[in-house]
């Protein structure tokens, strides 16, 4: 929603919250038979970078979001994309919220900058 003169925006922003399920273990065997075969040779430096992307946080919960940074490779191995298809059925929303944003234009172009809503910043 814009002001009258188009000052000012207010956007209604959602945020999902996602999970995983058990299904996450199967794509996780899936990427670690891929990521074993393609590299028998390399030093275990590299193989510790995979494992870090499946670790646990304090609650013991899997960082969504770098799990999820894999489906972005473009990878051709169909074992490859057996394992992402496998991980995107994992993937579960668990809740959402919704928010507001603030903004307002700069000067008299088509650009907006943020309005922080920060109470205790104020």
């Amino acid at each position: 929603m814009y002001t009258f003169d188009g000052r000012f925006k207010v956007q209604r922003a959602m945020q999902e919250h996602i999970a995983f399920d058990e299904r996450i273990q199967a794509a996780k065997a899936l990427i670690d038979a891929c990521v074993a075969e393609w590299t028998q040779d390399a030093r275990p430096e590299l193989l510790a970078i995979i494992d870090r992307t499946f670790s646990t946080d304090k609650e013991g919960e899997i960082n969504p979001g770098r799990v999820l940074q894999l489906r972005r490779h473009e990878i051709t191995d169909p074992r490859w994309l057996e394992a992402m298809n496998a991980l995107s059925e994992a993937v579960q929303v668990v809740g959402s919220k919704s928010y507001i944003r603030l903004y307002e234009r700069i000067g008299d172009t088509d650009q907006y900058r943020p309005i922080s809503l920060d109470v205790a910043g104020v």
